[in-house]
């Protein structure tokens, strides 16, 4: 368990070796981070975090682990959302239980967090983010729904596809 993590943290540890060896990749140098002093480890940690859409390093470590979120109005980030998806017709819910009985009336649809709140979106949304489609095995073990899948192997998968997806 914890595919997620795991990658996040050897991504961060092969940033700090490009950025010692002088080498600052695109999309860094298109930021406005500026850094005073030598790099560390967790400076990376915290620029890959926030790419992925955490507030930093520890919120993306909580989130990916699966294990430390328990109640379902718990910040996820915006993780398992990306700007291409909001000219979709998404259906937006503040509360897991109106999201939950949504996805209820939409068998091919699956539910999303997104910081404290929740997307029920077609299957389409799952393709932009660069997941697999809602019948995937690891979709079916989750009834399709991130949030009451979270902590679980097949949560798990999907998170370690969609940081590399995020991180590409």
């Amino acid at each position: 368990m914890q595919l997620a993590v795991n990658e996040l943290k050897v991504r961060a540890k092969k940033l700090l070796k490009q950025l010692r060896e002088g080498q600052t990749p695109d999309w860094l140098s298109r930021s406005k981070h500026v850094q005073n002093e030598p790099w560390q480890l967790k400076h990376c940690q915290g620029l890959l975090a926030r790419r992925l859409g955490f507030k930093d390093w520890h919120h993306a470590q909580q989130v990916l682990s699966g294990t430390q979120l328990s109640e379902a109005g718990d910040d996820f980030g915006s993780f398992w959302y990306e700007n291409a998806c909001g000219s979709l017709v998404n259906l937006w819910f503040a509360h897991y239980q109106e999201a939950a009985e949504a996805l209820a009336s939409h068998p091919t649809f699956c539910l999303y967090p997104y910081k404290n709140q929740f997307v029920v979106a077609a299957p389409l949304y799952a393709e932009i983010i660069g997941l697999p489609a809602a019948d995937s095995p690891e979709w079916q073990r989750m009834s399709q729904n991130l949030l009451q899948g979270y902590g679980s192997e097949a949560w798990d998968k999907l998170a370690l596809v969609r940081l590399e997806r995020k991180l590409a």
